[in-house]
């Protein structure tokens, strides 16, 4: 097990990709039948609950980043990610979420809580047939075992990862599994097994320019020829792994490749050579602070010293290698503790939110219990109650006590009839509500709908060449409104049903002068066509705190609405006025057709009417309604004020603050 590192040095990026993804799981964990989109927003093809297994797959990847330097905050994502993944039946996220959890317990040497993990996630990827997650599955359960010594069930569960690898065409994955089975046969005194295994690697890596298995497999064929007494070719392949180590200036595999040169060296004889590997293959090892290298390094020289009969060398030596492995043992001592209190932690975390959801249960059923005798004792006493009024009724002398019981009875049915009240209040808002959507609905069903259905039928009659350029471009020019038109509408749709779902916007200073600009400039092709002349003239820097494309949505449809309704040449003035300090007021004024008392007095009452524009163009009768609930939502409010004939202006009132 190699020492963690004591001093965690967190990210701030990671902090808030940690918080953001689990505050959006407790969100999904806390709505389990909410459907993620609207019925006629989620394509067919997509499963109702992919922007949950997007979270599942995003906590699994920060997870297996964070890994290396927050330990804990790994296993609380990836715990997060299983529980959501179980929730949402998302199999294949359960079984990643398993594979990394595993990985944290193998790295830190818990090598059989790991395997029950790998086991567990390849149980879950066969289910679901997904082959690559089994494959890495089985390569983790292959190097577990071989870490184990149980080298003939690791050689069957790593060629069964890379026959998946081949399948899903990861030359690299198959390198790497190769160069494992190499080391295997060759721990197994396979030889020739093992060399056949190895130069494959080796060929494959060449040919896919490989430098990682180019690295591994020379070094292992080092290996092989040194366990063969072959030290010429052990030298050769052993040296080609040093020259790529020292290509991508790996210090580990430096050091790792020179301690092991030096022992081929010294075994030819060449003892001044031998020292010098061993040297600075211990400098490497130090500059990275690899302990385990380090020891191994001074376990060479000091054997290297004693056959140069250095016996002073070999005590430095000897006491630098009980050093090393003092500190080592120390580190790995210190992190054994950390990561069992840490672990300890978590399980009292957990059985804290165990026995969170215990009491809560309990608490529950104590109020059924109490609810439920609270109900037997009201019908007991309204039993009672009858009981006592009927003898009332038969009993003369209990006129008084009956006459105060006429009086409790009548302020009940005042309570009754408050109550009918409220709730008459209640069904006409719920018959509002169900006329908006009815509304909505048919806005979907047929502004949408219908200029794809247009579309659709223009692009066949294009598509024939029965129609003349000048048609033809006719048909493109109608074609790019009603897309405009769809897209304007859909675009409002949006963000008023997103702002129905935030309960909260957030607000953010936003130019006046620079949005209306943008704003004008999207409605170019309409302005043009009936030469419409645009005043933009809001006074510069002023700015409002809103959200910008809330705000964009108000604006288009106001402006947009004004040039529907103005004649060709006329002209659209937008200023803006400050009341005080108390608010901002942005005016659009146009000298279009205007609007009668009793359109004004509908918008009031809001009563939403569609209308077509001077040129004949189509209107949804949503956009004032979509207005009207985004600038509340921004704490202002919308008038609008109109003649007939003579134009109508529409002012956005906006709460002012410092930072206008």
């Amino acid at each position: 097990m190699r020492p963690f590192t004591s001093t965690l040095i967190f990210i701030p990026k990671l902090r808030i990709s940690y918080s953001l993804l689990i505050l959006f799981s407790i969100f999904l964990l806390l709505t389990p039948n909410h459907r993620l989109w609207a019925q006629n927003e989620v394509p067919s093809k997509l499963h109702p609950y992919t922007h949950a297994y997007k979270t599942v797959d995003s906590l699994n990847e920060l997870a297996f980043e964070v890994k290396r330097h927050h330990v804990d905050k790994a296993l609380t994502l990836l715990n997060t990610s299983a529980n959501l993944a179980i929730h949402y039946k998302y199999s294949k996220g359960e079984a990643t979420s398993l594979l990394y959890e595993a990985g944290i317990f193998h790295q830190n040497g818990y090598s059989k809580r790991a395997l029950s993990l790998y086991y567990k996630a390849l149980e879950i990827s066969k289910t679901i047939k997904d082959t690559f997650n089994i494959a890495r599955a089985n390569q983790q359960i292959g190097n577990a075992l071989m870490e184990m010594n149980k080298l003939e069930e690791a050689e069957v569960i790593f060629k069964e990862a890379m026959s998946n690898y081949v399948q899903l065409h990861r030359a690299e994955d198959v390198i790497n599994i190769k160069n494992y089975l190499g080391l295997i046969n060759l721990q197994q005194q396979d030889v020739k097994a093992a060399e056949q295994y190895l130069e494959e690697a080796l060929q494959e890596s060449k040919k896919n320019n490989y430098h990682y298995g180019s690295k591994k497999s020379n070094y292992n064929l080092g290996l092989l020829h040194l366990a063969r007494h072959n030290l010429r070719q052990a030298s050769a392949y052993l040296k080609v792994a040093l020259t790529l180590d020292q290509q991508k200036n790996d210090r580990y595999g430096l050091s790792l490749t020179q301690n092991k040169l030096s022992e081929v060296t010294a075994q030819e004889g060449n003892l001044p050579e031998a020292i010098a590997l061993a040297t600075a293959a211990l400098q490497d090892a130090q500059a990275i602070s690899a302990m385990q290298l380090e020891i191994a390094t001074f376990k060479n020289l000091a054997g290297l010293y004693k056959k140069q009969q250095d016996y002073v060398r070999v005590a430095e030596m000897q006491e630098a290698l009980i050093k090393a492995q003092e500190t080592l043992f120390e580190k790995e001592r210190t992190y054994a503790i950390d990561f069992l209190d840490m672990l300890k932690q978590k399980q009292e975390e957990q059985l804290g939110y165990e026995k969170q959801a215990v009491e809560a249960r309990h608490k529950a059923e104590v109020s059924y219990f109490i609810l439920f005798l609270v109900i037997l004792g009201l019908i007991i006493i309204s039993f009672v109650a009858f009981m006592w009024y009927k003898n009332y009724q038969k009993a003369k002398l209990y006129s008084k006590e009956l006459k105060n019981k006429n009086e409790v009875i009548e302020a009940n049915a005042a309570q009754l009839n408050e109550l009918n009240q409220a709730i008459l209040k209640q069904n006409t808002r719920l018959e509002e509500a169900i006329l908006l959507k009815n509304k909505l609905i048919s806005i979907i069903s047929h502004d949408l709908r219908l200029p794809l259905v247009n579309t659709k039928g223009l692009l066949q009659v294009i598509q024939e060449g029965v129609l003349s350029n000048t048609n033809t471009l006719h048909l493109l020019s109608e074609l790019e409104k009603q897309y405009g038109r769809s897209l304007s509408l859909l675009d409002s749709l949006l963000f008023w049903m997103k702002s129905q779902m935030q309960g909260t916007i957030e607000l953010r200073r936003t130019d006046l002068k620079s949005l209306l600009e943008d704003i004008i400039q999207e409605q170019e092709i309409p302005v043009l066509e009936k030469k419409i002349s645009i005043l933009n003239e809001v006074a510069p820097n002023l700015a409002v705190l809103g959200d910008k494309e809330m705000l964009k949505v108000i604006f288009r449809n106001l402006l947009s609405n004004s040039l529907k309704f103005t004649k060709t040449n006329g002209k659209v003035k937008l200023n803006s006025l400050v009341e005080a300090s108390k608010a901002i007021l942005i005016q659009i004024e146009d000298e279009g057709i205007g609007m009668t008392k009793e359109h004004i007095q509908n918008i009031k009452n809001k009563k939403y009417f569609s209308t077509r524009g001077t040129q004949n163009e189509l209107g949804t009768g949503i956009g004032l309604m979509i207005c009207l609930d985004l600038v509340n939502r921004h704490g202002g409010d919308l008038q609008v004020e109109s003649e007939l004939h003579k134009g109508t202006r529409f002012t956005v009132r906006l709460p002012y603050t410092e930072q206008n």
